[in-house]
C-alpha cells in the first residue's frame, strides 16, 4: 500500500482486488486506507456482493458483511455504507470518517460524466492507460457535457496515448482539445507531439490554423528540446536503477536458496 499499516483486524489468506486502482488489500484496514484515499473513485457499485462475501468469508467478519448487506438491500445512502465500513475496525478517526464521509456525499452530487471522468483520471494516473482511454470515449459519447469538459477529456485521451508513445494519436486528440477548452496546455502538448513525430507539415498547418506566433513556436522548440535532454537523462538513471534493482533480487534470491 506504500506505507506501513498497523492491522488489528485478521489479514485475509486472499486478498481482494480493486480493480480500478489495480490493487489488492488483504485486511480492513487496508481498505480503509484505500477508501480513505480514494473517495473520487468510489460509487455504490463498490460495496458489491464479491466484496461482502470477500469480509465475511476471507476476514470472518460475518456480522459486518450482513449489516453492510442489509444496508445495500434497503437502498440506504452509499455515504452510509461507507461510513459503517470505516467505522468498523478504527483504523481512521472520528474526524477522518467524517471528511471522508463528506467527500462521498459531495461525489455524489456530480454529474455521471464528472463520476466517470473521475474513475478514468485514477485509471490514469496508474498507468492503465488503455482501459483510461475507453472509459473516457465513453463519456465522449455521453450527453449534455459542456464544450470544456469534452475537451478536458480529449486532453486527457491525448495524455494517455502520449504516454504509450502513440504522438500521433495523441496531437489529434490534444488538437480536439484546444478546440473546445482554448486551453493553451492542450496547444502546447500538440505541438510537443508533432515534434516527437518531426512532422513539421502538420506544425505549419497547426501555426496557421491557431494564429500561432512565430516567438510561441520558438519557445515551445526550445522547451522541447530542453525536456528531450531532461528525459534521456532520466531514461539512463532509470536503466542504471533497473539494473541494481535486478542485481539485488538476484542476489537475495541467491542468498534465500543458497545462503550469503
Amino acid at each position: 500500500m506504500g506505507e506501513l499499516i498497523l492491522c488489528r483486524q485478521p489479514m485475509a489468506a486472499t486478498p481482494f482486488y480493486i480493480e480500478n486502482a489495480s490493487l489488492n488489500v488483504y485486511s480492513l484496514e487496508e481498505l480503509c486506507y484505500y477508501i480513505f484515499h480514494n473517495t473520487e473513485t468510489l460509487s455504490p457499485d463498490f460495496i458489491s456482493e464479491e466484496l461482502l462475501t470477500w469480509i465475511d468469508e476471507e476476514l470472518s467478519f460475518p456480522s459486518l458483511a450482513d449489516r453492510l448487506r442489509a444496508l445495500k438491500e434497503s437502498d440506504t445512502p452509499f455515504h452510509v455504507q461507507i461510513e459503517t465500513l470505516l467505522s468498523s475496525c478504527g483504523y481512521l478517526t472520528p474526524g477522518e470518517i467524517k471528511d471522508t464521509v463528506r467527500e462521498v456525499m459531495l461525489f455524489a452530487g456530480l454529474s455521471p460524466a464528472e463520476k466517470k471522468k473521475k474513475v478514468a483520471d485514477q485509471l490514469l494516473r496508474n498507468g492503465r492507460f488503455r482501459r483510461a482511454i475507453l472509459t473516457y470515449q465513453e463519456i465522449l459519447d455521453s450527453e449534455d457535457i459542456s464544450r470544456v469538459f469534452y475537451g478536458d477529456v480529449c486532453h486527457n485521451i491525448g495524455y494517455a496515448y502520449a504516454q504509450a508513445f502513440l504522438f500521433r494519436e495523441a496531437a489529434g486528440y490534444y488538437r480536439m482539445a484546444y478546440e473546445r477548452n482554448t486551453s493553451t496546455r492542450s496547444l502546447s502538448q500538440m505541438l510537443f507531439c508533432l515534434m516527437e513525430c518531426d512532422d513539421e507539415k502538420a506544425i505549419d498547418c497547426a501555426v496557421a490554423d491557431y494564429h500561432i506566433r512565430p516567438e510561441q513556436i520558438d519557445m515551445a522548440r526550445k522547451v522541447f528540446e530542453a525536456a528531450n535532454s531532461s528525459a534521456e537523462v532520466k531514461e539512463a538513471q532509470q536503466r542504471a536503477a533497473d539494473t541494481l534493482h535486478i542485481y539485488d533480487r538476484l542476489r537475495s534470491e541467491y542468498i534465500r536458496k543458497y545462503g550469503a
